[in-house]
């Protein structure tokens, strides 16, 4: 080639020429690939309810004790809880931070967060992504999307895999078996033997022995827009009343987004009593069924008075239901909550005092989010050996002098 100059300049200029061209196609191809498909953790915070926590950081092999918020939360970090609770929450990146998923934890559960991650870029069409290990115990996922970015969630238990996406769902895992159940969503289930089945609201699937069972029938929740979702009026009606001082004002309920996610803000500055509140008519025949259970996810934010006042009847949040009993009779079912404690001795009752049921007030933590799920309703409900054969209504309410407390679900599960 050194004996022909020519050829070789050729061959230069030919192969420069293949280089611009697979420069020109292979950078922007790069670039537009890096562009949707790059991905950044979500920022991950653990909410504790019920102290203390266990945790065990990755790359850390000994646990610790955790008692308060913990932000940051690495991947690949196991939580713990014992007769505790709490709740992890991923957090979108970007400014506002909306939320994408939460887990709520119950009592005696083992989970390892494993990853979250979402697009780098506005102009990827890819999901947020959400992974979790289950080992034991019982959770409440609630998956979000963002902006129209829709949201995965994979969840690894001993008995299979399930992939969630935007909606409600329960999770419970022992020993010898996972049980899977839609609120509201869709889940595909699979097992470990390759064997799957998909959910869609209201449904619930049993893994077991390599086996996929259902899918089966699941509660049903009896509220209307128990997350807030629609406009408020057109399930709830909203109201304050029972102003103890002429001149003073009464409460008020707006509906307002936190953290990507709507919510009711029941709230009042004043002197003396009043009460604020939302109601929603039921009327559901409930003789056929076998459990009925309360659901609420709430924030107390402000309250004056101590537990719920000197006759246990001014709570920050207290709900009511209103039934009719076997003989056709009108009752009615109150759990208090409260997140201002009595330093006083003797301090302020921990039930009501003046109403017929005097359920102990339960206290919630201040300035997190708390769930509550009460135990089977309907011997609850029982009174005098008389079930319960009709909902009427469902009440959420504030009292007391100055409230301000946030609600962002309601639910009345009922399994017939």
């Amino acid at each position: 080639m050194r004996n022909n100059p020519e050829r070789l300049a050729w061959v230069v200029l030919l192969l420069s020429f293949l280089t611009c061209v697979g420069l020109t196609v292979a950078v922007p191809l790069g670039i537009r690939h890096y562009i949707l498909y790059a991905r950044v953790g979500q920022k991950v915070t653990l909410e504790v309810q019920r102290p203390p926590l266990s945790v065990t950081l990755a790359g850390r092999g000994l646990p610790v004790s955790v008692a308060e918020h913990y932000d940051d939360v690495p991947e690949q970090t196991i939580v713990t809880t014992a007769a505790t609770a709490g709740r992890l929450v991923t957090h979108a990146p970007g400014a506002d931070s909306p939320i994408v998923a939460t887990v709520q934890l119950y009592d005696y559960t083992k989970i390892t967060f494993s990853a979250a991650q979402s697009p780098r870029f506005t102009a990827s069409r890819l999901p947020h992504q959400v992974a979790l290990e289950m080992e034991a115990g019982r959770v409440r996922i609630s998956v979000s999307g963002d902006d129209g970015r829709s949201t995965t969630v994979e969840v690894h238990t001993p008995h299979g895999t399930t992939m969630l996406v935007e909606g409600t769902y329960w999770i419970n895992v022992n020993a010898t078996m996972t049980e899977i159940t839609v609120r509201d969503g869709y889940a595909n289930v699979n097992s470990d033997t390759e064997q799957s089945i998909s959910l869609g609201p209201a449904e619930r699937a049993i893994i077991r022995d390599g086996q996929i069972f259902g899918p089966l029938s699941a509660a049903r929740n009896l509220v209307a827009n128990s997350d807030f979702a629609a406009p408020l009026d057109e399930s709830w009606v909203s109201y304050s009343k029972d102003v103890q001082f002429e001149g003073e004002p009464g409460g008020k309920v707006e509906k307002a987004e936190v953290e990507g996610r709507p919510v009711i803000v029941i709230e009042r500055q004043g002197e003396g009593h009043a009460e604020t509140g939302i109601t929603q008519q039921i009327n559901v025949d409930i003789r056929d069924f076998s459990s009925l259970q309360l659901h609420l996810l709430l924030y107390i934010e402000d309250h004056n008075v101590p537990v719920c006042g000197s006759l246990g009847s001014e709570c920050p949040v207290m709900v009511r239901i209103d039934y009719e009993d076997a003989d056709g009779a009108d009752q009615q079912w109150l759990q208090g909550f409260y997140s201002l404690p009595d330093a006083s001795t003797p301090g302020n009752p921990l039930f009501c005092v003046t109403c017929n049921i005097r359920n102990d007030h339960i206290q919630a933590p201040e300035d997190t989010w708390y769930s509550y799920d009460s135990e089977n309703l309907i011997p609850l409900l029982s009174q005098d050996g008389k079930t319960p054969i009709l909902i009427n209504s469902i009440t959420v309410n504030a009292s007391g002098h100055t409230y301000k407390a946030l609600i962002a679900e309601v639910e009345l599960i009922g399994q017939e």
